[in-house]
Parts: C-alpha cells; sequence; structure tokens
C-alpha cells in the first residue's frame, strides 16, 4: 500500500483555506455579530488595504443578508474606492 506524505495534501488544503477564508471569517462574525458588525469587519478590511478580501466579504455579506439596506455612510467604507 502506498503511503501519501503529508507534502502531497498540504498544498491543496492551504490553497482550499485560504480560498475559504474570507468566507469563513465571515460566517464566524455572522453567527456571533450583527450585521452591523460584520460590516465594520469589512471596513476594517479595506483600511488595512486588503480589498480582495475585503470584497469577497462583502459579497458574502449581501449573500447572506440580502434585504439588508447598508447605511450610504458605511457603503463608503465597505465598497471599493
Amino acid at each position: 500500500m502506498q503511503e501519501r506524505g503529508s507534502a502531497d495534501a498540504r498544498p491543496e488544503s492551504r490553497v482550499r483555506s485560504a480560498a475559504q477564508a474570507p468566507a469563513r471569517l465571515l460566517g464566524q462574525v455572522a453567527k456571533a455579530d450583527s450585521p452591523e458588525a460584520a460590516l465594520e469587519r469589512i471596513a476594517e478590511l479595506r483600511r488595512q488595504g486588503k480589498h480582495d478580501e475585503a470584497d469577497k466579504a462583502l459579497a458574502e455579506f449581501r449573500r447572506r443578508y440580502p434585504d439588508y439596506r447598508i447605511a450610504e455612510e458605511m457603503l463608503k467604507k465597505v465598497e471599493r474606492p
């Protein structure tokens, strides 16, 4: 029986984990916090210059809260400049 080395599994799991990180982060936020708190975390990603992560998290937020109306001031913080 051929044994798979741990090095073979690591790159796949890292790629999968990295791709799921924003959704997983927002999922944790959405379960624990209010939509407003989730938006604040997305705004923080923007402030840190993590625009791709913020885009993914905002898309996930909109999927989770399709009827949530984001205030104009918050939109300025969470949307890509």
